[in-house]
């Protein structure tokens, strides 16, 4: 008679005990929410802005107060300045905040390494917090070994709830490997939408998996998947969705579209997943967002250029004249939309017309000697308008080099000696030919040098290469401090560092540079878009594929 009374006891004791385990759970979730607001958004816990005090006696509050700004969201911090004046941020995830710090025990050799400064000395040879010593340090100053931490470390108004809310924070912090990482392989996906174009898939393709067979930057092999988007962009998500689900990666690398992108862009975004240079024409907006980094905002970079180009009168503009724009597809129509708004604007007249691959002629109807052609086609297209107007009927023909590659062209010399390349890959000096050899020798020993599509591969080689890189860089780093899991803001923003280039003089030459094309390129904490500008080029002469610049380099 007593058992189901024991039974119904029992099951209630369970039950409440599982209630007080789920709401511990919560609580201590929502304390790691309300420290990661602390930490990156500088938002205390009851909504007011985070204050602190620099050594030099000046206030920061709210975001401009928020840790993320030195020691960056990954927790591992970040180096400053020059040679002559740097300035270490040092990590503070918890597994190296409450750790002594790489020379803690052991004697830190200045003839074995770097060691610019006092402040850079005591970061490499400090004691391990506990939350004792880092309250000290937040609201004081003092390190573990009770030294005065120095600028640019603020000291913080924190209560007794908002520290052990930011205590949890960096206690979880970069605590264990981010989802893909596995202790043989690392999975990396790369994403293609069914707008690319089929012999731009293979061109990406081939040499990321080539990529994936040798890269060991993390100490460990890449295992690369790839992942087709097909159908309606509305229902690329879930299809993301799907393929994380069945296999976690710990990155997107490179990948192929074309003017639709956005879904993949914000299915990172919402899963901090990064998505590091894929080839695509038209760009998402950026804005604030920070896990997907670009080569460039695609053609619409294009239509700045051009358009400033044309507002300088570089191009005689009569009464009469128009400018006619021809498009073939989606990106093409982008663009050409995206021009019309901006001259327009101007009062310039503006007509654009879809090509019609059946009767190029007709496409033309209309056009006169004065008006200016700009064609967002592809290669196959422009050749095939030529073959039906072997004489322009214009004196100026644009071209984006983004939809139609320069080699990709066989034109006459009636139509170069009309066209100019409104082109973001304005790398024609030494720095360029040298990094187009080296991505010559390294396709023909992959056995890559098939398609034509050498600026596409080219993307998908520097892609591979700066990743790579960026893995080796942070493996490299723990002769300096205790080994970390490997964490995607990490790397993210190790990038930041690698992805740069100038070719303006002979001076900032980089030999070791595996960029190809792009002439001036650079990422930022809050820059994710490396590419901000581009030149007018022309063929040298008409009998010449060589080409020369007609403008300075343009930045919009």
């Amino acid at each position: 008679m007593y058992a189901p009374l024991q039974s119904g006891l029992a099951f209630g004791l369970i039950f409440f005990a599982c209630l007080g385990l789920a709401n511990t759970v919560e609580a201590e979730t929502s304390l790691v929410e309300i420290g990661r607001r602390i930490y990156e958004d500088g938002v205390l816990p009851g909504g007011d802005p985070l204050v602190a005090m620099r050594p030099e006696g000046f206030l920061m509050k709210g975001e401009y107060a928020a840790c993320v700004i030195c020691h960056r969201r990954s927790g591992m911090g970040s180096v400053e300045g020059n040679v002559s004046n740097t300035v270490l941020i040092p990590p503070i995830a918890g597994t190296t905040l409450f750790a002594g710090a790489r020379f803690s025990t052991v004697p830190l050799d200045p003839s074995h390494h770097y060691i610019p400064n006092a402040a850079w000395e005591r970061a490499l040879t400090r004691g391990a917090y506990d939350m004792l010593s880092l309250s000290r340090a937040l609201r004081d100053g003092v390190d573990p070994d009770g030294r005065q931490l120095v600028a640019p470390m603020p000291r913080y108004d924190l209560d007794d709830v908002a520290f052990e809310a930011l205590g949890a924070y960096l206690s979880q912090l970069n605590s264990e490997p981010d989802p893909g990482v596995e202790s043989d392989f690392l999975h990396l996906a790369t994403v293609v939408t069914d707008d690319a174009r089929p012999g731009h898939v293979e061109a990406v393709l081939g040499v990321l998996r080539e990529w994936s067979d040798f890269a060991r930057g993390s100490g460990m092999p890449w295992r690369l998947h790839v992942w087709e988007l097909s159908g309606a962009a509305e229902t690329w998500m879930s299809q993301l969705e799907n393929y994380y689900r069945k296999r976690p990666v710990f990155a997107l690398l490179s990948g192929v579209g074309a003017a639709e992108w956005g879904p993949v862009h914000r299915y990172c975004e919402q899963n901090r997943i990064p998505c590091v240079l894929p080839s695509v024409e038209v760009a998402p907006f950026v804005g604030d967002d920070w896990y997907s980094v670009y080569y460039s905002p695609g053609v619409g970079l294009e239509v700045g250029i051009l358009s400033e180009f044309l507002s300088e009168g570089s191009v005689p503009l009569g009464g009469d004249a128009s400018i006619i724009q021809l498009y073939s597809d989606e990106s093409g129509r982008y663009a050409a939309g995206r021009l019309s708004e901006k001259l327009q604007r101007d009062g310039v007249a503006v007509n654009r017309r879809r090509f019609h691959t059946i009767s190029p002629r007709a496409t033309m109807k209309g056009v006169s000697a004065a008006d200016v052609l700009v064609l967002w086609m592809r290669p196959d297209e422009i050749m095939q308008l030529v073959t039906e107007l072997p004489e322009p009927p214009v004196s100026y023909v644009f071209v984006s080099a983004l939809l139609a590659a320069p080699e990709e062209l066989q034109l006459p010399e009636a139509w170069k000696h009309r066209v100019r390349f409104v082109s973001l890959f304005d790398d024609l000096g030494l720095q360029g030919e040298l990094a187009r050899l080296r991505l010559e020798q390294w396709l023909d020993g992959a056995g890559q040098t098939g398609p034509p599509y050498r600026r596409l591969q080219a993307d998908a080689y520097a892609a591979g290469n700066l990743f790579n890189d960026a893995l080796g860089k942070i493996r490299k780093q723990e002769i300096r401090r205790p080994v970390v899991p490997l964490n995607r803001e990490h790397v993210l923003e190790t990038l930041e560092k690698l992805i740069y280039k100038y070719s303006d003089s002979t001076n900032l030459i980089n030999i070791e540079s595996h960029v190809a094309w792009y002439g001036r390129m650079s990422l930022g904490a809050r820059q994710r878009v490396a590419v901000r500008g581009g030149t007018i080029l022309r063929y040298a002469t008409t009998g010449s594929e060589k080409l020369v610049p007609v403008s300075n380099r343009i930045v919009p």
